[in-house]
């Protein structure tokens, strides 16, 4: 009987310990944006993303290009990740990464110039939507996020 006690010991403390460690695991993951993930590996998810902030997006993308997240950013570059954050994102984490740039041309946005298009661009890693934002082609010109105000 005395062999039986620091085994059912032993036991509780080791199961103790990985429930710990499994709440520690959670944390990190959530903390470190393992939440939600926004699947752009396709240009039908792509496209579908655009969609549902109610805007009307071309079927295929204008343009595709690869972009470097600067591994320093400059005001202008702190002002866009402003308004990634305000859309749930933060390009903080993906400093100094290279990224897939999809431009998608927007055909229902209100009082938009027909000379000048107006844009829905996606930032895309590893097939995750990682920013977003409308612009036109325009110098100085508009820049705000995805959702419609």
């Amino acid at each position: 009987m005395a062999g039986k006690k620091p085994r059912r010991s032993r036991s509780l403390t080791l199961g103790v310990l990985l429930i710990v460690l499994a709440g520690i695991w959670c944390i990190f993951k959530l903390s470190s944006g393992g939440g939600a993930h926004i699947s752009g590996a396709t240009n039908e998810e792509r496209v579908q993303y655009i969609e549902t902030f109610g805007w009307n997006a071309a079927p295929v993308p204008s343009s595709v290009e690869e972009v470097r997240i600067p591994s320093r950013f400059d005001e202008a570059y702190t002002q866009y990740n402003a308004l990634q954050k305000e859309q749930g994102f933060d390009l903080m984490k993906y400093r100094a990464c290279f990224a897939k740039k999809y431009t998608y041309e927007i055909t229902n946005f209100d009082g938009a110039d027909p000379v000048v298009p107006i844009c829905a661009n996606l930032l895309v890693i590893d097939g995750e939507i990682i920013g977003a934002d409308i612009s036109s082609s325009e110098a100085n010109g508009l820049v705000t996020v995805l959702a419609k105000k």
